[in-house]
């Protein structure tokens, strides 16, 4: 089951006042330097040639900081405020809205960026310890909100906010409501992620294969793991007596299928597969996610298909699903879709946390290449990859790091490694001598990308 262990609350003393104060000043945007820029906040700019006019609009208790940005297209600049954390703060809670007009758009014109830093410094040329690039909670048009709480990283005694506006010629970006309280340190999301090398004998018949792919889900059972990853087309591979063609069955309704998702829920294991589907008259190269209360979750069909699968009758699949379960959002691709970066960017796009990658082996210099593959496509989309191969030997799970946390090694089996799924979560193991780059990479691409310089993929 889902392992996330609640935190200590608060401690006692300054923390427990501050949960419920602002910790911000002007909060509310109340007064105005004759600059537009409110009391309390500090400008910054690149360059003062493009800067934006900041303005402080509403009235009484109801403000908001303007950002009016130059035509030229270069506008960009950004106000800021740091605030000493009482003694015992374990986390913060982070909220502000956004509101776009003109030609800006919330995700690629106004950002929220949350530093982490020590005083007095405890880094060369900077004081920082972690920076968050969070992305927009909620997107409505050109509006957008933020509410996260974020743990306090450790050795950090104080919290920047930035509010930033950038590129949005003749537009106005209007931020509102910003707020930083003291919270509870959120749970810890920990998912065990497990993967299976091999797949059944050679020689095997369909009966067999689908035995032996109960007696898999039933390790990962016994290994407590949240979500276990077969390799691809376990409905063929190892079976002798039959064409892939002839390999195809329904799904839900064939019987591996029928199998996996009794042994789901008798586990109590969430089971992707790829599974040779018929659907009709139409074959697909097919990866399913079984419930664990024996449920089909959702399916996805292999885009790319290598020549021989083409020949042998097979069709291609046209989009990329992302599927909310208990554990977080799953994405799947198969084989030769790791090929592919865009395939893996655009489950990202639509919210993948996990993505599960059942493949047959990787042509391209074999062990060479892999897991160098799923490593870089895990870290450039910040998601954790399950991949089961067969050619490579070398199943695994991947951080969103790009971190191999367990590995087959050569060997069949069941392996498994708990993954931390925690917004914000720290990254200081990075290196153990310390000279790390502090970021969370599994947002900082969401709020950094360029979609107009290579056009949309997946929307925004």
């Amino acid at each position: 089951m889902l392992r996330g262990t609640m935190a200590v609350l608060m401690a006692m003393g300054g923390a427990a006042m501050a949960q419920d104060r602002e910790l911000l000043q002007n909060a509310g945007f109340v007064d105005a330097d004759g600059d537009g820029v409110p009391r309390g906040w500090e400008m910054h700019t690149g360059n003062p040639l493009t800067a934006p006019e900041y303005a402080v609009v509403g009235r009484d208790d109801t403000r908001w900081l303007r950002f009016e940005m130059r035509d030229n297209g270069a506008s960009m600049g950004y106000v800021s405020q740091a605030v000493m954390l009482p003694e015992g703060v374990e986390a913060v809670r982070v909220r502000v809205s956004v509101r776009c007009t003109g030609a800006a758009l919330p995700e690629a014109h106004a950002l929220a960026r949350i530093f982490w830093d020590a005083e007095p410094r405890q880094h060369i040329g900077t004081s920082w310890i972690y920076r968050y690039f969070p992305q927009w909670t909620r997107v409505e048009g050109r509006s957008a909100e933020l509410d996260l709480t974020l743990a306090r990283p450790e050795g950090a005694n104080r919290v920047c906010l930035d509010l930033m506006a950038r590129w949005a010629p003749g537009g106005t970006v209007t931020f509102a409501r910003p707020s930083l309280t003291a919270a509870p340190a959120p749970e810890r999301r920990i998912v065990r992620l497990a993967t299976v090398q091999g797949h059944a004998p050679a020689g095997s018949t369909r009966e067999d294969a689908i035995e032996w792919a109960v007696s898999k889900v039933r390790e990962a059972g016994e290994m407590d793991a949240d979500l276990v990853c077969f390799g691809e087309a376990i409905n063929w591979a190892g079976v002798s007596d039959v064409t892939a063609l002839e390999a195809c069955e329904p799904i839900p309704d064939g019987p591996m299928s029928r199998a996996l998702m009794a042994a789901a829920d008798r586990y109590n294991v969430i089971v992707c597969a790829g599974i040779y589907e018929q659907a009709g008259a139409i074959a697909y190269n097919t990866s399913a996610l079984f419930g664990r209360r024996g449920e089909l979750i959702g399916i996805y069909r292999k885009v790319h298909l290598p020549s021989p699968e083409v020949e042998w009758g097979f069709t291609p699949g046209d989009r990329y699903p992302v599927f909310d379960t208990e554990i977080g959002r799953i994405g799947m691709q198969i084989c030769y879709d790791n090929a592919f970066p865009e395939g893996a960017r655009a489950l990202a796009l639509n919210g993948a946390e996990i993505i599960c990658l059942p493949i047959w082996g990787e042509g391209r210099s074999g062990d060479t290449v892999w897991p160098c593959s799923p490593r870089m496509l895990a870290l450039n989309n910040g998601v954790a990859y399950v991949a089961a191969v067969y050619s490579q030997r070398e199943s695994c799970v991947i951080d969103p790091y790009g971190f191999v946390l367990v590995s087959a090694g050569g060997e069949e089996g069941v392996f498994a490694a708990d993954v931390d799924l925690t917004p914000g979560a720290d990254v200081s193991n990075w290196r153990e001598d310390g000279s790390i780059m502090p970021h969370d990479f599994r947002r900082v691409w969401r709020s950094e990308r360029m979609p107009d310089t290579y056009g949309p993929l997946m929307g925004w």
